[in-house]
């Protein structure tokens, strides 16, 4: 089901984004085999498209559980066309556009 593979799909995309960004402190994949002192937990409040006044991807994240570090990540992008490779694309602009500090 795609809204099961959301929680997997976004934090291989976050783990990547850290990894890019800070390789030194980058959190560990659950799959390493090694328990971490940290382990990166998401919460996706937003992850869609809305037509309404203009097409645009959505998505929220909010990481709130047992808090180390804790930040709220909102970002849109606009949609040329509503088809899914355009879709798939504004997902991913609106994903880099999520501030990195």
């Amino acid at each position: 089901m795609w809204a099961d593979s959301i929680p997997n799909l976004l934090q291989a995309k976050l783990l990547e984004s850290f990894e890019n960004y800070d390789i030194a402190h980058a959190p560990l994949r659950s799959m390493d085999g090694v328990q971490a002192d940290h382990q990166l937990l998401i919460d996706v409040r937003r992850f869609q498209i809305t037509t309404d006044p203009e097409p645009v991807a959505d998505i929220g994240l909010n990481k709130d559980v047992k808090v180390v570090a804790a930040r709220l990540f909102e970002e849109t992008q606009k949609l040329r066309t509503i088809e899914p490779d355009t879709a798939s694309a504004a997902f991913n602009e609106a994903f880099d556009g999520s501030p990195r500090t």
